[in-house]
């Protein structure tokens, strides 16, 4: 990458100076023998060409290793920085095959262990080590350690002001403790940065928030994490890891008590007692958990959730520096919308069924197709587009006053509304934001399908099943209002993509497929992807296929019915909606096997979101 320096003005200055680091390192050793350290995980997220990065990173590490591994990687290689010091013990399990890249470019990397039985001395050692390749002296450290302790003193501060005043949002929060791994590579001018945040921030009024968050786990490679949670009323006041990385905990105490109190490169145990910690003294009513693909830190997940018992968790799992998917953004919303619920013994407002006179319109954007529902009266007339076909024709460009026109025009004539002058819009599913150019007043997809369910079978007690073309949703309608809701936990596993690829490598239709059910072939694998491979597998082996559909058929089932167990209506009521409902076969292993007394599937079941949109923007 040519001129990437020149994205870091403030770098050019003491580029030869540069150290860069892959996790938080005792910096008072960098600052003392004469260099800046520079952490490069902050390079490569902040920078405008992280995509970039990660693509160029392809030519020094393959696309198993996480991104930001790769991406601090690239970062160093492209800032042609002359020295590093990476984490080899008590951090990413790639930073040992990092070190040795590092050096093969060029760039003479320093390894720091940190000793993962948590021992004094050893880390004792290890940092007279750091400070010896460095030429410099622990009395010097510790004197940069004092000046720099300054600032982490009003970092803590501000960390107070998060959860005890709630003065500080969680992104700001976020920003302030994790620039304190390297204090932006200039102690000084951050100092000043930090004071007058501080200054300003005091003055601010206490913000109203609904729920309490904690963020467990490594910063979120997400763009827009912090501002969605924020949108939803609630806000984020414990970042974990970043408050580990700012060392604000370790001020006042010498070098070593410091870097020995920091939890995150130790044992989990650690890091567990200060979660827990943080859950009593910050009163959090639940917490994040962000794992990063291809992390073992991921196996972690399973350990945090056992010790926290009953405490809500969500686990959200990120891979490429992008804003949140609607997919996330769906998890997010319905996992505080329960804690809500159980927080202030929430009572969900019945949803009230369409009794107006307005001509309107449900979109439905999912992302395999959009469906849209005419309304007016009693009078229903439906639409069915593929998702790609849609927005080429309708939300391609940047004319988008012609497209509504276009749009608005051909809705008209679809349903017959020659002579009606003004029709409403309400849109919903993962491409609901998109359709404001149509002036769609956007709803929840919960909201909508459990709407759409309640007016379409006149039931106010059920079970609902939707599952979409990248995620499968179960509710519990009681005394029509959503009691409990819960969703696939992060991939299309077992969704209706996973049935149209199976159909693919088969060389099936969905509707022959949908014929089988009886005398299925066990499939391990549910990923809409690598199962794949497990079919051509079988197909080799001689299997015969048509118990490799009544596999693929029973494979979706056995992947919803944990999710069918959790939200089991007590009416023994089951009302599956969505495309999956066309496949014969999975609605007769609902019938034969998920134990509900009954199974209803609505007429228009695969638009029950387009439905809802319209009932909830017409009421």
């Amino acid at each position: 990458m040519t001129n990437f320096l020149s994205d870091y003005p403030r770098l050019i200055k003491n580029h030869k100076k540069l150290v860069g680091i892959s996790s938080t390192v005792p910096i008072e050793v960098i600052y003392s023998g004469g260099f800046v350290a520079l952490d490069l995980n902050n390079v490569f997220i902040t920078s405008p060409r992280n995509e970039e990065l990660l693509k160029k990173s392809s030519e020094l590490a393959p696309r198993a290793v996480c991104s930001w591994t790769r991406g601090i990687l690239a970062a160093a290689v492209a800032l042609k920085i002359k020295n590093a010091v990476i984490v080899t013990e008590g951090d990413c399990a790639h930073t040992v095959p990092i070190t040795d890249i590092l050096n093969y470019k060029g760039i003479r990397a320093f390894s720091f262990e940190y000793p993962l039985d948590h021992d004094f001395n050893r880390l004792k050692a290890e940092i007279g080590r750091f400070v010896e390749y460095y030429k410099t002296d622990i009395c010097s450290c510790e004197k940069i350690k004092e000046e720099l302790d300054k600032t982490r003193s009003l970092l803590k501060k501000i960390d107070e002001m998060t959860y005890r005043e709630l003065k500080v949002s969680g992104f700001e929060n976020h920003v302030n403790l994790v620039s304190a791994s390297d204090f932006n590579s200039d102690p000084q001018s951050f100092h000043r940065g930090v004071s007058d945040f501080f200054d300003e921030a005091r003055k601010r009024p206490s913000k109203a928030i609904s729920l309490r968050i904690g963020h467990a786990g490594i910063p979120p490679i997400f763009s827009d994490y912090y501002h969605y949670i924020s949108s939803l009323g609630s806000e984020i006041i414990y970042n974990e890891t970043q408050r580990q990385f700012s060392m604000i905990e370790g001020t006042g105490k010498s070098l070593y008590e410091a870097y020995h109190n920091y939890t995150y490169p130790y044992s989990f145990k650690n890091r567990l007692e200060d979660i827990k910690k943080a859950i009593e003294e910050r009163e959090l009513d639940c917490i994040i958990h962000y794992v990063q693909s291809f992390c073992f830190h991921q196996i972690e997940d399973r350990m945090l959730k056992n010790e926290l018992g009953d405490f809500p968790v969500l686990t959200i799992e990120g891979d490429y520096p992008a804003p949140l998917n609607e997919n996330d953004r769906l998890k997010i919303e319905s996992f505080i919308l329960n804690v809500e619920k159980k927080k202030y013994k929430l009572k969900t407002k019945k949803i009230d069924l369409f009794k107006g006179k307005k001509y309107c319109a449900g979109i439905d954007l999912g992302s395999r197709s959009v469906k849209i529902a005419c309304r007016a009266n009693n009078f229903q007339k439906f639409q069915l587009y593929e998702t790609m076909d849609f927005i080429v024709k309708y939300l391609s460009g940047d004319e988008t006053e012609k497209s509504f026109g276009k749009f608005d025009r051909d809705i008209k004539k679809f349903a017959g509304w020659h002579n009606i002058q003004k029709v409403e819009y309400f849109s919903t599913g993962y491409g609901r934001y998109r359709a404001k150019v149509f002036d769609a007043a956007p709803f929840s997809e919960i909201e909508c399908h459990a709407a759409g369910a309640i007016y379409s079978t006149g039931l106010k007690n059920f079970t609902l099943l939707d599952v979409g073309g990248q995620d499968i949703k179960v509710m519990e309608i009681k005394n029509g209002s959503i009691q409990g809701f819960s969703m696939n936990d992060k991939c299309a596993a077992g969704s209706g993509r996973y049935i149209e690829n199976m159909a693919r490598i088969l060389k099936a239709d969905l509707a022959e497929i949908s014929k089988h059910y009886l005398d299925p072939e066990p499939l391990s694998i549910t990923c809409a992807t690598f199962g794949e491979t497990e079919v051509i597998a079988k197909l080799i082996a001689g299997v015969n296929i048509k118990k490799i559909m009544a596999g693929v058929n029973y494979t979706v089932f056995a992947r919803i019915e944990p999710l069918l167990n959790e939200h089991r209506s007590s009416s023994g009521v089951l009302v599956a909606t969505s495309g999956i409902t066309h496949n014969t076969a999975f609605i007769e292993l609902l019938k034969s096997s998920s134990g509900f007394k009954k199974i209803i599937v609505p007429d228009n079941a695969q638009f029950m979101g387009a439905i809802g949109a319209s009932v909830l923007g017409a009421s």
